[in-house]
């Protein structure tokens, strides 16, 4: 009996993209992330004791920015080497060998299998066959799994691949391949990579994408980790799922249906970090809070943001201190009775907010829109309309985020303050 580790996509000193526009950020937690999770890896190879480690593509971002990188992985294999570790690489589309102009001496217990042709690495002492192939290119469109050799008989076949699979929503299309490619070719494991989210895509065999062992946005949201895998009579035996993120990306969301009070609104926030903190087992936290639901209180939700936002913050705050960071809180409540209440009577508020739902969100629809953003971009700094930026006013969907919150907004505003005359 043995075990291996099988993970991916690591982008050790992947480039914080965007974070920026957020102030209270935690910027250098996560800039370290990925080195850290890529530390937990390597403990828990060593706690394990397994007989080598699987990773799957994309161990880089890309290129180096210096040779820090490097080092630190250098160091990070010279642990593992001290326990007699082996560790086999295929390279993908974020590493690929036209991608990578630095390069430090290759660590003795790391093997990166060729990109131009396949390979078979034969671990005699475990019965064991590991079939992989790197990427030569960043942009690989052909079948590499269709050159991959059939299984050796006897032994333990993997099979070592960075794919797009059959495609996966939010992933771009490399190397891709059907199931029944990989099926076909008769090995008990295939160990890829690219999908960024955790899944066992087939159990006979197994065709198993670890996911990312850290995530770096909140696109990357959930546990993110590596498989640890069991291995008896050239069988699997056990796969376990280890988490490894030393800072995790959550969403929640919220249902404020038939909540009349703004307190009971709070509360409700309240317990849902307080389970989210139990679920992260006390990581730190980086959050987007959806508000959803039919509740009468939606009008001042939309009304007032900055208000309650600042409200929801500081029981992040209470609650959960330093180790939350609340990244954007949306409103995606609807009024419950006073909007349609409004819309029906055939006054002057009911004329008026018909007109402000009936406004298209493109810029060249609202009169005198595209002015009021020349304006603003003349009396701003050109850094504060970048892309890494919030307002990004070259971007034609924050145009129209930011007309459908302020229509929202005045909405709410308008019917906040009709119910006032109306008391």
């Amino acid at each position: 009996m043995f075990k291996f580790i099988h993970a991916a996509d690591i982008h050790i000193d992947s480039p914080l993209r965007g974070l920026s526009k957020y102030e209270s950020a935690p910027v250098d937690a996560i800039r370290n992330a990925c080195r850290r999770a890529f530390q937990n890896l390597v403990d828990l190879a060593i706690e394990e004791k397994v007989s080598f480690v699987l990773l799957a593509g994309d161990l880089y971002d890309g290129d180096w920015k210096d040779y820090s990188t490097g080092i630190f992985l250098s160091r990070q294999m010279g642990r593992l080497n001290q326990h007699n570790i082996n560790v086999f690489c295929v390279a993908g589309n974020h590493d690929a060998a036209n991608r990578m102009t630095k390069a430090l001496d290759t660590p003795a217990n790391m093997l990166m299998f060729s990109a131009g042709k396949m390979e078979t690495v034969t671990l005699d002492a475990l019965s064991v066959a590991i079939h992989g192939r790197s990427f030569k290119t960043q942009h690989v469109d052909e079948n590499l799994a269709a050159g991959f050799c059939d299984a050796e008989k006897g032994v333990f076949n993997i099979g070592l691949l960075h794919t797009s699979l059959d495609g996966r929503v939010g992933h771009a299309v490399y190397a891709p391949c059907s199931l029944d490619d990989l099926v076909s070719k008769g090995y008990q494991y295939w160990a890829l990579g690219h999908i960024h989210k955790q899944e066992i895509v087939f159990e006979d065999p197994f065709v198993v994408f670890p996911g990312c062992i850290q995530g770096r946005h909140i696109r990357e949201s959930g546990p993110k980790g590596c498989i640890l895998v069991t291995v008896e009579n050239e069988t699997v035996k056990a796969i376990e799922k280890i988490p490894l993120d030393v800072l995790r990306w959550t969403q929640i969301e919220i249902d404020l249906t038939d909540i009349e009070e703004r307190r009971d609104i709070l509360e409700k926030v309240r317990e849902a970090i307080e389970q989210e903190q139990i679920s992260a087992e006390d990581r730190p936290l980086a959050m987007r809070i959806k508000l959803v639901g039919a509740t009468k209180l939606s009008d001042q939700l939309a009304a007032f943001p900055e208000k309650f936002e600042h409200q929801i913050k500081a029981i992040g705050a209470e609650t959960a201190g330093e180790n939350l960071w609340i990244e954007r809180i949306e409103n995606k409540t609807q009024g419950k009775y006073d909007l349609d209440t409004a819309l029906a009577d055939d006054n002057a508020l009911g004329k008026l907010l018909k007109s402000i739902i009936a406004t298209p969100d493109d810029v060249e629809m609202i009169a005198g829109l595209a002015d009021k953003i020349a304006e603003l971009r003349q009396k701003a700094p050109s850094q504060a309309f970048g892309p890494d930026t919030i307002l990004d006013l070259n971007n034609e969907q924050t145009i129209k985020r930011i007309t459908r919150e302020a229509k929202k907004m005045l909405i709410g505003r308008m019917l906040s303050a009709g119910g006032e005359n109306e008391n």
